[in-house]
């Protein structure tokens, strides 16, 4: 098996460091389902350059939303700006604040 995957790219070496969600436990960043780049080297200010729908919010974590692409954060007051306040969040006296501007 070696010599193929050594012929085919390493292949078998690259998918066994992935988990199920094709996640690389080695760090590297991987794209998501609509062609997003994520994971932990992707810059922090990516959210400036994505044209894509409004990520998914998951938590509030001090100023900023985490959401399921890119580095994982965006700015609460950003996101609200740009897509508006996301289902089941807008209750915390910041994201009114943001909101009423």
């Amino acid at each position: 098996m070696n010599l193929f995957s050594i012929i085919f790219g390493n292949t078998a070496k690259i998918n066994m460091e992935k988990d199920k969600d094709e996640n690389y436990s080695s760090g590297k960043n991987w794209i998501g389902p609509d062609g997003t780049e994520s994971g932990p080297s992707v810059p922090e200010n990516w959210y400036l350059s994505y044209e894509g729908p409004a990520p998914t919010v998951e938590e509030i974590y001090g100023d900023n939303y985490a959401v399921d692409r890119g580095d994982g954060a965006i700015p609460i007051d950003f996101y609200i700006k740009k897509w508006g306040l996301p289902d089941g969040f807008g209750k915390t006296d910041y994201e009114i604040k943001i909101a009423e501007k």
